[in-house]
């Protein structure tokens, strides 16, 4: 993201916990605003932390002339409204909070305020979905699938969002609305797998496993630690469909997403070959 910014022109500070050597900054903990010290003159905020760090620490954000912010929150506001995991729930409320105060805010302190809702992120080996199934399979060399695995995804590289990023920032359009953002193909999950198979250069072989079988397993492993928080929900969510409208992206500011894992050598562990 900061190498995208200084490339399109833009002098680049950042927050965070991490800095990076390419840019100036300041390490500190956003989730501890009373820590937080933001001094100096700032036009533009691109907010790529969680969305509830936003709101507590948007009047200090306010005084330093910010007049424009891009935020990201997540299509989970929608996916997971329905769930019966606790966890799931938490984050829902999280998201939808600090959706409305980041809107009050905003519009108390006359910034334009533009919030992406990402659908499943991917990328450079750094995200928690693509990743953990190509490290699963790297491991075992098979995936088992819930059923038939019909659900649909529109998996969102991490570059598309960085344009979207720079597209929005002067773009008037997009002031004071929120865009669901989803990659350029729909694909089933059970295609979605097959694809990190192939980008790994391995021939897919899924196995398809009950859903109820799926689930209690799922709920054997968290109990005994085996998985880190992966609900058994997820069982369930393989066969639903998770899709988003791109169109008002698009007609607001050309949003153009890629072709999944267009790029596999890049994007999944230990390299991958073109197919």
């Amino acid at each position: 993201m900061c190498n995208k910014l200084k490339q399109g022109g833009f002098s680049v500070f950042t927050l965070g916990r991490t800095v990076s050597e390419s840019v100036a900054g300041v390490i500190c903990d956003l989730s501890k605003s009373e820590e937080v010290s933001v001094s100096g003159k700032f036009d533009i905020l691109v907010h790529t932390a969680p969305l509830w760090l936003l709101p507590d620490n948007l009047e200090k954000i306010a005084r330093t002339g910010v007049q424009r912010i891009v935020a990201f929150s997540s299509t989970s506001v929608e996916t997971k409204a329905a769930s019966e995991q606790e966890s799931d729930q938490s984050l829902v409320e999280a998201l939808r909070r600090a959706e409305q105060n980041s809107r009050r805010i905003a519009l108390a302190h006359s910034i334009g305020l533009t919030l992406f809702r990402p659908t499943m992120i991917y990328g450079f080996c750094r995200d928690k979905n693509v990743t953990a199934i190509a490290n699963l399979i790297n491991r075992f060399g098979i995936f088992p699938v819930a059923g038939s695995a019909k659900g649909l995804r529109q998996p969102v590289h991490a570059l598309d969002l960085v344009e979207s990023c720079l597209y929005c920032i002067d773009n008037e359009m997009s002031v004071g609305k929120t865009y669901n953002l989803g990659g350029d193909e729909t694909l089933s999950y059970k295609q979605m797998v097959d694809r990190i198979f192939l980008g790994l250069g391995r021939k897919p072989r899924t196995i398809h496993v009950a859903v109820t079988v799926y689930k209690a397993l799922l709920a054997a492993m968290l109990k005994l630690r085996v998985l880190n928080g992966i609900s058994p929900e997820v069982a369930g969510r393989m066969n639903e469909d998770f899709c988003f409208d791109n169109g008002p992206a698009r007609a607001d500011f050309a949003y153009s997403g890629s072709k999944f894992l267009d790029n596999p050598a890049r994007d999944l562990p230990h390299g991958g070959i073109s197919y």
